[in-house]
């Protein structure tokens, strides 16, 4: 890898701690509870553990580090090397937790292999009004109540335009406090063995403004 690509994911990385952690860390409870003299953008402490950022870009990024934990954003961009080292780096840990994270790339590769492999777990929504429970789907489960409320010209939606329905009764359906997460092939994780995988989209993220 060039030196420009890893100056660059380091700066991606370094960016990404002070634009979208820090915020959070140095106010309200979380700051209660980080130490200050522990604060850089590649290493916090809260209470009596350590948070480390490190780029994917070097094979060798993690290597002499003990961890407990292990989130590895952006799955299908993380190279085979320093995955394996990272993975390595927790060889002593009792806990040994490894969490993948990533939009899917490409079919059958990265994380997208990896959730064909799990219990292939989605997030399921219960109807208030029949009972029915059902996946998201763009098609089935979003209903225009105010045409005039789209300005293809300007590009713009305004709010009420749409609202979510249930596919199997036509009602509102409530998205904020009636889902669940149910595997397709609930078989290969018994007795914690096995790959869960997470199945996330933009339809369940209620935070976003339909």
């Amino acid at each position: 890898m060039s030196k420009e690509t890893v100056e660059r994911t380091n700066r991606q990385m370094k960016d990404f701690v002070s634009t979208r952690l820090n915020p959070l860390l140095e106010s309200g409870y979380y700051a209660t509870i980080t130490d200050s003299k522990v604060d850089s953008l590649e290493k916090k402490k809260i209470r009596n553990s350590f948070l480390l950022f490190r780029s994917s870009s070097k094979g060798a990024a993690v290597e002499g580090v003990d961890i407990d934990y292990l989130s590895l954003d952006e799955y299908d961009r993380v190279g085979a090397a320093a995955e394996l080292s990272a993975i390595e780096s927790m060889s002593s840990s009792q806990f040994k937790m490894l969490r993948r994270w990533s939009t899917p790339t490409v079919p059958d590769y990265g994380i997208h292999a990896l959730f064909e492999q799990s219990d292939q777990r989605v997030y399921m929504h219960k109807c208030d009004h029949c009972g029915y429970r059902q996946q998201m789907d763009y098609e089935k489960n979003i209903e225009c109540v105010d045409e005039s409320g789209v300005d293809l010209l300007a590009k713009t939606v305004k709010d009420g335009t749409f609202r979510f329905i249930c596919k199997k009764c036509g009602k509102a359906l409530d998205r904020w406090y009636n889902g669940e997460w149910v595997a397709k092939f609930p078989d290969r994780t018994i007795n914690n063995q096995g790959t869960r995988g997470y199945l996330v989209t933009q339809l369940d993220a209620v935070w976003i403004n339909l």
